[in-house]
Order: structure tokens, then sequence, then C-alpha cells
């Protein structure tokens, strides 16, 4: 139902941007936005939309996940079932950057240039933890502060880099001296995206009531957005004692060079006699993994799959 929502609201667009369009030249929103809302909520109901100036287009269509991981693979469906952009219209499947403004919040405009922010780089997650510092901020209680902090920085540095690159946030009701202005912390984002691996594996110990003790590797760094169609939960449970095991490098090397692009291994776990995978994989890669986990065998002995597009079902794991 979701692949007919979006082809009907691209057999839709055509006729609505027209509509649009003449709205925004006069400076208003007319009936068009209520039509696009309804196309828009017929493919999900919790996703979101923003009409932006474009980067190179004239006007921007943005839709938003609205901060749901589980949400971002369907907006870059989305995408991809999207014309070529054309001088007048682009699209994109989340909020982009625009000009910083300010937010009114109960009659007082919280603008990011009077904001100075505090970074911290987070090495082991390639991002950066941030307290955010504001004298207005003391009208509104925590909730209502972080939500206009994580408003200004979707408008800061758009929604996908700020999923991508921001942590933990904090929001403090008065001003940080010691930081740098809000407003530059988008020369910080540049630098942390154009320097990351990708790749940070940490180790911790675990104890399991049922398994008994453990060591979990954990890639703490693999981000969701640069695996959009890896929707699929993978374990591979293996008769080897450890993850240098010669069979445990075979599986992983056999699992990567089978479906490529398609799988991403995020932890390995070792118990005392035996070793377990997790990986993210293309649910269109399913016949390809029933076919591994038979070739596989009796050295793994499980391999299950679920779906989980948001990689919440397993925090523990993350």
């Amino acid at each position: 139902m979701t692949d007919e929502s979006i082809a009907s609201f691209w057999e839709d667009w055509p006729r609505l941007r027209s509509g649009l369009e003449a709205d925004l030249a006069a400076g208003r929103y007319g009936e068009g936005t209520a039509d696009l809302t309804e196309l828009i909520e017929a493919i999900d109901p919790d996703l979101e939309w923003d009409l932006t100036p474009g980067r190179a287009a004239l006007y921007a269509l943005c839709l938003s996940a609205a901060a749901d991981p589980g949400l971002r693979p369907l907006t870059e469906r989305w995408l991809r079932a999207a014309p070529p952009p054309d001088p007048i219209w682009e699209y994109h499947p989340a909020r982009v950057a625009v000009e910083p403004a300010g937010i009114v919040v109960e009659d007082i405009e919280i603008h990011p240039r009077d904001a100075t922010v505090v970074v911290e780089p987070d090495p082991s997650t390639e991002e950066l933890d941030l307290t955010v510092g504001h004298p207005d901020f003391r009208i509104m209680d925590e909730a209502l502060r972080l939500q206009v902090v994580f408003r200004l920085l979707d408008d800061l540095l758009g929604e996908d880099a700020t999923e991508l690159w921001i942590g933990a946030v904090d929001a403090v009701p008065h001003s940080l001296p010691w930081g740098i202005p809000f407003l530059d912390l988008a020369a910080n984002v540049e630098h942390q995206a154009a320097t990351a691996t990708g790749v940070r594996w940490e180790w911790s110990d675990k104890d399991d009531f049922e398994l008994g003790r453990s060591r979990l590797a954990v890639n703490r760094a693999l981000k969701r957005l640069d695996h959009l169609d890896l929707e699929l939960f993978v374990t591979v449970s293996i008769e080897a004692a450890g993850a240098d095991d010669p069979q445990v490098r075979r599986v992983e090397d056999d699992l990567r060079s089978t479906l490529e692009d398609g799988v991403a291994v995020f932890a390995r776990r070792v118990f005392d006699d035996f070793t377990v995978l997790y990986a993210y994989a293309d649910p269109a890669c399913q016949e390809a993994i029933d076919e591994l986990a038979e070739r596989w065998r009796p050295a793994v002995y499980e391999v299950t799959t679920e779906p989980d597009p948001g990689w919440d079902n397993h925090d523990d794991l993350r």
C-alpha cells in the first residue's frame, strides 16, 4: 500500500505543483497545501513536510521522518520515485538547512545568533555532544528547551546532518561564555564529517542469566543514514570460541563478499564456546542469506532475521 501511495503522490504532483507555485509566487498558502498534506498522510500519517527555498531550484519540497529513524527509509523511497529536479522544484527526503531564523516561544524570540554552545567530541561514536545555552531558555521546561534546540539544529545543519553528527544534547538557561557562537557550529560539523571513519569498535563485558558471561564488540560509529536499505536484523551463531577464530573470519568474509553493500556487520559477541555476529541487511538479500545459512552448516548452527527498519529493536547491542 505504501508503494502505491508514493506512486499516487507523484502522479498527482504535476497538478499539485502548479497550484503551489501560484500560491508561493503570490506570497500565500492556499488549497494546495491541504492537498499536499492529504497525499503525504496517505503515505504515512506520521510524516511531515516543508516547503523551503531550493538549493539549486526556486523551491524545495522536503519530506521529513520527524526524528523517527524507522520512517527515514520511507522518505528515501519517496525521493527515489521522484521526477528529476528542474529549475522550479527540487526534492529532499529530510529537512535541509535554511537561513537561520528565530523561533517564537511564549512571545519571546529565541534566535540562534544569541545562543552559545560547548562542543565535546565523542571519539567512540564520531559524534559531537553539545551543551547549548540561551538566557531565554529560563521560560521553558527541559523538554521544550530541547525541542527548540533541535529545531535550531535542523535549520542550521539540516535533519540528516543533525542525525549523523550530533550526539547527546543538553540545553541550559544561560549563556556559555567559554563556548562558541551557535552559528559557528556548522564548521565543527563539517570537520567531523570530513574526518569520520565509520568504524569504531568498542569492547565490553556482558553477563547473561541464561548464556553466561561474554565479550561484546560493537562498531558504535556505524550510522543508520549511511545504510538506509538495510532494514533486516541478522544474527549468525557460530561454533567458535573467539572473534579471531578462523571460522568466524571465514563466515564474516563470506557474508560481506556475497551481500556486498547489502550488509553491515556491527557487533560480535564471544561466549566460551560460540560466537554470534550481528548485522543489518537489505531485505532483498533474504534468499541469499538463507543460501549462506545452508552452506555454512554445521559450523553455523543458527541464522535468524527480523525486520528492524529503525535499528532500534536491539538498543542493548548499540
